[in-house]
């Protein structure tokens, strides 16, 4: 059951600019924070393997942080299962096309937005062009 009326999709980038002082997006990440208490959380499984990596790890203090922020209850950790084939075809074709290449990760994520069954209303991200067109398309909220 949800807790909040909107579910928002957080991008990686936006877990290393808030953790992340030295990040260019730093100010940006902390004025968006409250985005984490005012919405569900929903944080596609490869968003957390690419957050978690050996340098964030070694940060305690982030590590702390996201620890307490992943056990909230309104917090949603979504599978990545239904889309990794898809996914990987995606990133595959579009490289093969000579299209824009994005990191299978994104694949993930645009699949997730373009998925009318999963229940969101915006994504955080700091890197709009990967999502804009689904985000219009769904009238999905760039936060």
């Amino acid at each position: 059951m949800s807790r909040f009326a909107k579910a928002v999709l957080i991008d990686t980038g936006f877990w290393y600019a808030l953790y992340d002082p030295r990040d260019r997006y730093h100010a940006q990440a902390v004025s968006r924070e409250d985005t984490l208490q005012s919405a569900d959380v929903l944080l596609p499984w490869p968003c957390l393997y690419e957050t978690f990596n050996t340098r964030f790890a070694n940060n305690r203090l982030a590590s702390q942080r996201f620890e307490i922020f992943l056990r909230q209850p309104h917090v949603l950790r979504i599978s990545d299962e239904p889309y990794r084939d898809a996914a990987l075809e995606a990133a595959f074709d579009a490289s093969v096309r000579g299209e824009r290449s994005l990191a299978l990760v994104d694949m993930v994520i645009r699949l997730i937005l373009d998925d009318v069954t999963v229940r969101k209303h915006g994504i955080l991200t700091f890197n709009p062009g990967d999502f804009a067109d689904l985000c219009q398309k769904h009238q999905i909220e760039m936060i």
